[in-house]
């Protein structure tokens, strides 16, 4: 299928490593310009590289920190600048709950939702602008289920599906779409779930055992799924919560 990608500017916070870099990694070879940030200015350097080696079109790379909000904004607006546009914001960053206590709950905040909040209204402008606009949140299971620990993490990604169902409605009209990619557990090298296989390698098995296809998702798998939700193929796709988690959750929203 094609994604209708080819030719547009996507906008991917937190695109270095893990699946949004596998998302950027996709767009690219769908012929796709495309814009990075990450924490490490190293990550993005070679990233923003190795993209560049994928095809035709802008890439564009920043090292940000995602929880200063003038920072978060800035790379947006540089980022629009470069790639000439946006008409895909995918935010994938997270500050996955640590560290505990306030100090967890604020990063989360910052991370999770607010360079969210700033990124979407610095883009905003250009959206409308765009034929093709959609805004994607990656999310987490952990916003409908409780996996046996408290923490910012879920509460966070939460409210990101509040706040994607109010932008869906309020820009729909304006012909911006907004959802929410939910996955479950996902391994890729040098990942959290990669590094609990090596040091819980018990653990790690009764996971895999207890989801249905017998397995973690990828990167590359969810990727997949991001790329679908933001493009021109998934257009009907607007104010919705979708599940990537392999069975992973045994229930029904």
């Amino acid at each position: 299928m094609d994604l209708g990608v080819s030719g547009l500017k996507a906008i991917i916070l937190g695109g270095s490593r893990g699946i949004g870099w596998y998302t950027a990694e996709l767009l690219r070879r769908e012929g796709a310009s495309v814009a990075i940030c990450a924490r490490g200015a190293e990550g993005v350097a070679s990233g923003v590289e190795n993209l560049k080696s994928l095809g035709e079109g802008a890439v564009f790379g920043a090292a940000v920190d995602l929880e200063n909000g003038e920072a978060t904004r800035t790379f947006c607006r540089d980022a629009i600048e470069a790639l000439g546009g946006c008409d895909l914001l995918i935010h994938n960053a997270s500050g996955f709950g640590q560290p505990e206590g306030e100090g967890g709950w604020m990063r989360s905040f910052q991370i999770d939702m607010m360079a969210g909040v700033r990124a979407a209204e610095e883009c905003e402008a250009a959206l409308e602008a765009s034929d093709a606009a959609s805004i994607t949140f990656v999310g987490s299971m952990a916003s409908k289920y409780y996996f046996g620990r408290s923490s910012s993490y879920g509460p966070a990604k939460g409210a990101m599906r509040v706040y994607a169902n109010e932008l869906a409605q309020r820009l729909g009209p304006k012909r911006v779409r907004a959802n929410v990619v939910s996955p479950g557990a996902v391994w890729f090298p040098g990942g959290s779930w990669d590094q609990r296989k090596s040091e819980s390698p018990k653990f790690y098995a009764a996971v895999e055992k207890a989801i249905p296809l017998g397995r973690l998702g990828t990167g590359e798998e969810l990727a997949r799924v991001i790329a679908f939700v933001a493009s021109p193929a998934g257009v009907w796709i607007n104010a919705a919560h979708i599940v990537a988690d392999g069975g992973q959750v045994a229930s029904v929203d």
